[in-house]
């Protein structure tokens, strides 16, 4: 008499052996496809597994012989933007190619709950970390890196910690939308830029502060907003620009979420304000904004294949830090009025 499943939500290694009439050990074995195991107990063990719905657990498997998982840990600062969604698109599309899997953690510019989430992730035995670095100190990789974890910091770079990097050109991407603007006659320029804490803000205003001195602009008509984090933050600030006694007439945003803010409260009010984004959306080309080549998929690509070549040498100490070149896009030249 063949004994029935026990009820539960999820079938066990037990059940299939009941089922299929061996041992435990062998149905293991079995779905496990290994060697000893004859074709007709391979077939009644597969045929018991797929009649009670049995799904093996791979992860606890690997982590029970101290192997490493087949996923690959990223984490973010906030899925919500699209620019880290995209980034994340890229990661994923290299590492399916791979055979590897993607799991997505958000820290939420919080360097602490950043420091949680890797080490929650290095606990389930993640091939490797992308990382967008929201913390001030990650020492802490040494020691897991020796134990065989590799990471690939992309966006900003690290602090305290030697890695490879996939950074943006920064300031030279600056230089290119203020070249963009003083073409189109500007002379009073304001760019809007995130929290100064976070390492990418604090690079564009640099190269903003450079690009006003290499285009002959007078420093006294230019003018730097940060601490804008969201698109109504952006969107009040355009429009006290679009109302000063002296109107700018030209903005930069600094990102994508800004972009959208500014560009919202220029197509709604009178304004001749010229404006140009550093960060490529989805929405640019339906709003008419011109911006950089700064696609979070390419750079989210090229992360992912930085990683993968890291995880095949994982003791090679020569680290490499991949510049991501920007360029105007040409698609998106008619500027908002």
């Amino acid at each position: 008499m063949q004994l029935q499943p026990t009820t539960t939500s999820h079938p066990t290694l037990a059940d299939v052996a009941a089922i299929a009439g061996v041992s435990v050990k062998t149905a293991s074995r079995a779905l496990n496809e290994l060697d000893n195991v004859s074709p007709i107990t391979l077939e009644k063990v597969k045929k018991a597994a797929d009649l009670v719905g049995y799904r093996s657990n791979r992860i606890a498997r690997e982590l029970r012989v101290g192997a490493l998982s087949n996923l690959v840990g990223m984490v973010i600062s906030d899925l919500s933007n699209p620019f880290y969604a995209g980034m994340a698109s890229g990661v994923e599309e290299e590492l399916t190619k791979a055979g590897l899997d993607l799991i997505i953690a958000t820290a939420r510019d919080d360097g602490d709950r950043e420091k949680d989430l890797i080490e929650s992730l290095l606990e389930r035995r993640v091939r490797g970390l992308i990382i967008i670095p929201s913390g001030n100190d990650y020492s802490y990789l040494h020691l897991e890196r020796k134990r065989g974890f590799s990471f690939v910091f992309a966006d900003r770079p690290p602090a305290y910690l030697d890695a490879d990097m996939v950074l943006a050109d920064n300031q030279g991407g600056i230089d290119q939308c203020v070249a963009y603007l003083v073409a189109r006659g500007c002379t009073r320029l304001a760019l809007i830029a995130d929290k100064t804490e976070i390492w990418t803000a604090t690079e564009r205003i640099q190269g903003f502060k450079k690009a006003v001195t290499a285009h002959r602009l007078q420093a006294a008509n230019s003018k730097v907003i940060s601490g804008i984090h969201t698109s109504e933050q952006a969107e009040n600030v355009a429009q006290e620009l679009i109302n000063h006694n002296q109107p700018y007439d030209g903005v930069i945003a600094t990102n994508d979420l800004i972009a959208i803010g500014v560009g919202h409260a220029l197509a709604t009010g009178s304004s001749d304000i010229h404006m140009v984004s550093f960060d490529e959306f989805p929405a640019s080309r339906t709003m008419k904004i011109p911006t950089l080549n700064h696609d979070p998929k390419r750079i989210g690509k090229a992360a992912a294949l930085a990683l993968l070549d890291r995880i095949e040498h994982p003791t090679d100490e020569n680290f490499a830090t991949h510049t991501i070149e920007l360029n105007l896009n040409t698609q998106n030249n008619e500027v908002l009025r």
